[in-house]
């Protein structure tokens, strides 16, 4: 069936005075899990087995779900299960299990429909270790699993009675118009139409990005509550901005209207981009460039993020875990070109992220 045919409304049969409308809702749920244990594993040896914690979509906070690892000696499998024992499914679901590579690519996947009343735990994934250890699976010892589950969920149906199927219940029909607004913001964005703000970005040299009062509003607190008052911004329509470079300010008006962020973009800006998401309010912003900062690092970054974030930053568990990447890996970062760099340039830098790598070291000697 082509989407046109799917998408088309269903007409009553001819000459019905009353007919009902029985409706399918697809429930997305996305669920990564991130294991940073098998930085010290050999390739075959045991591997353990693990629980993920229980995930849930907002609109089905009953539907709970849970990931179990299981190492099968050569092969390594991960089960679907529900938080309690024996359960079956109570309507169909379509699961997809892939492995997140350096690139935040989805390699390796396997796809499994399961009808209602399949009986959980189920097999959804099952690989041997060679072909993981063998692909780019593993990043600085970490494996990370993408999850995916759509669930398949009946709406109550709809009686519809004495009215035409074009105007029946017409001020109840929803529509899906995610994609078309996207692609109007995206549009707004690139031309700026009836703009009313103007906004002064002094990097190396001064650019100005024209902008709407009402979507930077409705998208950042930080600006919402600039122009709810008779601020200096507000009333000139002119906007100063000092500590933020002209590129990482454009990623961040993209964002501001259509919600994207390229994957290239983020690999090359996202510890800028991470300050001004902080400055600006933007958590979502926020949390992707520490998820993605967490799963690019190396020896070769690590050293900027101890640097660009101190104990008290808003980013505390990229914080600790480029700490935590330092203890495991001190060697190969200080071996790196830009620690030679940080030693003659910040030597008291060097210092605090040393001092702080022997506070680990002793608070982990005292745990055990």
């Amino acid at each position: 069936m082509s989407d046109q045919q799917a998408n088309k409304e269903i007409l009553p049969p001819p000459g019905s005075a009353v007919w009902c409308q029985t409706q399918t809702e697809v429930v997305q749920l996305k669920f990564e899990w991130t294991f940073q244990q098998f930085a010290f594993l050999k390739s075959f040896e045991n591997w353990g087995d693990y629980y993920s914690a229980e995930f849930f979509h907002e609109q089905t906070p009953e539907s709970k779900w849970t990931l179990h690892l299981i190492d099968q000696g050569s092969n390594m499998k991960v089960n679907l299960e529900r938080p309690y024992p024996n359960h079956q499914l109570d309507g169909s679901v379509r699961v997809t299990i892939a492995m997140s590579n350096k690139k935040r690519e989805k390699i390796l996947p396997q796809k499994h429909s399961l009808p209602r009343y399949t009986q959980l735990p189920f097999c959804v994934y099952q690989i041997e270790k060679k072909v993981l250890v063998e692909s780019e699976c593993f990043v600085n010892g970490k494996l990370t699993i993408d999850c995916e589950i759509e669930s398949f969920i009946p709406k109550r149906p709809v009686i519809l009675s004495g009215k035409p199927s074009t105007v029946a219940d017409f001020h109840e029909k929803r529509f899906n118009n995610t994609a078309q607004l996207i692609a109007q913001l995206e549009g707004l964005y690139e031309t700026m139409k009836f703009s009313d703000i103007t906004i002064n970005v002094h990097g190396q040299i001064l650019h100005q990005f024209k902008a709407h009062k009402n979507i930077l509003a409705a998208r950042s607190p930080f600006f919402a509550a600039m122009f709810e008052h008779p601020t200096k911004e507000n009333l000139t329509n002119q906007i100063e901005v000092e500590d933020v470079e002209p590129a990482v300010f454009n990623e961040i008006l993209r964002f501001i209207y259509t919600g994207k962020v390229s994957e290239s973009t983020m690999g090359k800006m996202s510890v800028g981009i991470l300050a001004v998401a902080d400055k600006y309010l933007l958590e979502q912003l926020k949390s992707e460039c520490e998820t993605q900062l967490i799963h690019r690092m190396s020896a070769e970054n690590c050293l900027e993020l101890l640097l660009n974030t101190h104990e008290h930053h808003p980013a505390f568990y990229l914080r600790k875990y480029a700490v935590e990447f330092f203890r495991q890996f001190s060697g190969e970062v200080m071996a790196t070109d830009e620690w030679e760099k940080a030693e003659q340039g910040h030597p008291e830098l060097c210092l605090t992220i040393l001092k702080e790598l022997v506070k680990s070291l002793v608070k982990i000697n005292f745990e055990c």
